[in-house]
């Protein structure tokens, strides 16, 4: 009988044909998993992937709004029926919520400005040199994902308080002291968390320059 022997390579077979599938499928229903020069980023941070979504929906929003003359939008409440574009197979739904937060209100303040769609041309920067493969430490990406948000908090931070127009942030010398694992066997992810911090650090202080009370009227206020 060849049944037993056929039935051991082929179900291994049906399961990378069935994996391999679904993937092609997630790549059709989100283009930016197909994007040049940024698609590494997003398969690496949902907040990241998250932000794109918001900012390009933020950008759009911000361009029609000026073009129809129509106040500027003050209040993240005035965007409750925006699409996300989440779906499960993207990663964590509040990562990516925080992320579409974040690249809203800085699409829009650039939309609304009549600034060119600055995003991509951003996230292709902060994308290079970064490797598709996971760390070792970190395999599905936790740390990266988090230090990517820690990091873009921090920028935005300092960028709406301190950044000038002019500079422009050189990833490989932001510093990263923001790493505090749980437990003691994380601590080798720090590389991990570090790479995603400079990387969603120097995003959030090209944020914070243009989102000063003096270029934008957008405020983190609901």
């Amino acid at each position: 009988m060849l049944v037993g022997p056929l039935m051991q390579y082929l179900v291994p077979l049906l399961l990378v044909i069935a994996i391999t599938s679904a993937s092609a499928q997630t790549e059709l229903r989100e283009p930016h998993l197909r994007e040049g020069g940024t698609s590494v980023i997003f398969a690496r941070s949902t907040f990241a992937h998250g932000y794109r979504h918001g900012y390009e929906e933020g950008y759009h929003m911000g361009n029609v709004d000026i073009n129809m003359g129509r106040q500027a939008r003050t209040k993240l409440s005035q965007f409750h029926d925006v699409p996300r574009g989440y779906s499960g197979e993207l990663g964590p739904k509040k990562s990516f919520d925080a992320g579409f937060q974040e690249g809203l209100k800085a699409g829009y303040a650039d939309g609304y400005a009549g600034r060119i769609f600055r995003a991509v041309d951003t996230l292709r920067l902060i994308s290079q040199s970064l490797s598709q493969t996971p760390m070792a430490a970190d395999p599905r990406n936790l740390y990266f994902d988090q230090g990517f948000a820690s990091g873009y908090g921090d920028g935005l931070n300092h960028g709406q308080k301190e950044g000038n127009a002019a500079q422009r942030i050189d990833l490989r010398f932001v510093s990263c002291s923001q790493f505090h694992p749980a437990r003691e066997q994380d601590l080798p992810a720090q590389e991990s968390f570090c790479e995603g911090y400079r990387r969603g650090y120097t995003l959030g202080h090209a944020d914070g320059i243009i989102l000063r009370p003096e270029h934008s009227s957008l405020e983190a206020s609901r």
